[in-house]
């Protein structure tokens, strides 16, 4: 609440500034996960994806899907993050983990409406 605002980058880019912060905090992941961003998979184009460099440990791989709730249509947050959920479900981004033998994955939905953000696994 303090830090930031998301009209440091305009509100049609909102979604880019939770997405670069998100991908920001994940820097230190490089060791032993490769983070992605924006890439093919499935049907359509996940937002972030986190996938474990060694697959023999049994690590989680992750898929991050950003949503910013409509405000003309005045969709709640909670209508968002199920929305984003949905997206990963249907989209089907987890193809990619898959394929490598990744079956243990977290999906997650991120949305947010200004500075409030809800955050949900599916």
């Amino acid at each position: 609440m303090r830090t930031f605002s998301y009209n440091d980058v305009g509100k049609d880019k909102s979604e880019a500034l939770y997405h670069a912060f998100v991908l920001g905090m994940m820097v230190h992941l490089g060791e032993t996960y490769e983070v992605r961003s924006n890439r093919e998979s499935g049907y359509g184009r996940y937002d972030v994806m986190v996938i474990p460099r060694d697959k023999s440990k049994g690590q989680k791989g992750i898929i991050i899907e950003f949503k910013k709730a409509d405000r003309y249509e005045e969709e709640s947050l909670d209508e968002a993050v199920v929305s984003a959920l949905r997206q990963i479900e249907t989209k089907q981004y987890d193809a990619e983990l898959r394929a490598m033998g990744i079956s243990d994955i977290v999906k997650l939905g991120i949305a947010f409406k200004g500075k409030q953000v809800k955050v949900q696994s599916g």
